[in-house]
Formats: C-alpha cells, structure tokens, sequence
C-alpha cells in the first residue's frame, strides 16, 4: 500500500501557485502604478545606448566592430548584458521590496524572488522582441541567423540571471551595505562585457582577464547567435557552471536564513 499521499503536495503546489501569481500582480502594480513613464524608460535605455554609440560612431568615423551594421552589434551587445542584468538588477531586490508581505506564513523569500523574476523575464523578452524585429524589419533581413542558438542563449541567460540574482538577493537580505557595491558594480561590468566592442580582438592577456566575467559569455553567446562568422571568446560550459553554482549557494542561504531574513 502507498501511504504517500498526493492530494498535500498538489494542494501545496496550487497554493504556492497562487502566492506567486499575486506577488507578479503586487510586483507589476508597484513597477508601474507611480508611473505610466516607466515601461516608456525601459524602451528607451537600450535606445539611447544605440543612438550615443552611432553618434560617437558618425562623428569619429570608425569602423564598426563586426558586421555590417553598427546598430545590429551594438543591439546585441546591450540585449546580452542588459537583459541579464536588468532581470537580475530588479529580481534581487525582490526580498527586500516585499518585506512587509513575509509576515504571511504562505509567503517566502524564494515566492517573492520567483515572481520578480517571471514579470522582469516578461517584460525583457517584450523589449528584445521589439528591437530585435524592428531592426529586422529596417534592415530587411532575418537578425537571428542561428533560432536554435538563440533559444539556447535566452534560456542560458535567463537560467544566470536567475542563478544570480538568487544569490544577491540573499546576501542582500543578510548584508546590509551589500546592494551598495552591486550598485557600484553595474558600470564596471558593462565595460567589461564586450557590449561595444569584440573581445577577440583584444590582446590575450587582456582576453584572459575578460574570461572571468560571466556577463560577457552572456553578450557572447547572443552574438553567435546574430551572425554567421562571429568568432566569440564564449565558454558555455563555464557559465552555466558558475550559474548552477551560485544558485546552489542562493537557495542555500535562503533555506538556513529563512527565519532571519523574514525577521529583519
């Protein structure tokens, strides 16, 4: 006789379903109920980052990096880190910004990390999409040369995202001054991701320092999957390693900390 009863974990399921679902509902509310400008922002960021680079691109008349089109590399390279550290960026504050709702015995701080992540991953995918098949349509081209690839690169990104802003958040939740430095971090990271030029190209002492950051396999891999001869500094392996990592480390500290991080 089976003496596991399945109707507890089917109800238990149902239930986390729904604290999730109103906690991406409570998520969205408060992203954009102050402001009506700003889902208009987040178009206009990647936007503004094309246009300053074509800019600076007219007036010193350089060569693009790779490709044809200095808008197509350019696009590639923000969507690969900011879409990777715009879900993240927003996800890790999600313990912190729902604070008041883990006083509710149904609600965790792994609920609230989930849901900031499943409305950020909406929202970023919209914008990619956007962009992505709007410089098709002007270009009158097919961008994503690779489908397959480029499948393959939205789940590996969304997986690190999630992997790390797991385990900011956490640390967050414990470490007070610890969202400070991840704030001093974005810039830094950005310029070392390869968003505005081709990593390849360097020299490789410069290349084997570049290697460490996860963000620029992140960019990396986007562009493989954008052009046809793209000779990438791209270890797959080593980013779905260091993904898989942090997130052990992530549920780890929520798990043991569970009652410290409701409590602080």
């Amino acid at each position: 006789m089976n003496h596991f009863d399945e109707k507890p974990l089917s109800y238990a399921l149902k239930e986390n379903a729904r604290v999730i679902s109103a906690l991406v509902v409570r998520s969205a509310v408060t992203r954009f109920s102050k402001s009506r400008l700003g889902f208009i922002w987040i178009l206009a960021e990647p936007a503004a980052f094309v246009g300053i680079f074509l800019f600076v691109h007219t007036v010193l008349k350089s060569s693009i990096p790779f490709g044809d089109n200095a808008a197509l590399f350019v696009l590639s390279g923000i969507f690969g880190f900011r879409m990777t550290r715009g879900i993240s960026r927003k996800t890790e504050r999600a313990i912190v910004s729902n604070q008041p709702m883990l006083t509710y015995p149904l609600v965790r701080p792994l609920d609230t990390i989930i849901a900031t992540f499943m409305l950020e991953t909406t929202i970023w995918l919209m914008i990619c999409s956007l962009f992505m098949g709007g410089l098709a349509y002007t270009m009158d081209r097919s961008i994503i040369v690779y489908p397959g690839e480029f499948m393959e690169c939205l789940l590996a990104i969304l997986f690190f995202a999630f992997a790390f802003s797991t385990f900011n958040a956490a640390v967050s939740a414990l470490v007070p001054r610890y969202d400070t430095f991840l704030n001093m971090l974005n810039l830094p990271l950005m310029l070392l991701s390869g968003v505005f030029y081709m990593p390849s190209k360097l020299s490789p002492e410069v290349q084997a320092i570049l290697w460490w950051n996860p963000f620029l396999h992140c960019v990396e891999w986007f562009r493989t999957s954008t052009y046809i001869d793209y000779i990438p500094l791209l270890d797959k392996g080593y980013l779905l390693g260091v993904a898989t990592g942090l997130l052990a480390i992530g549920l780890t500290l929520e798990r043991v900390f569970r009652p410290r991080i409701i409590n602080a």
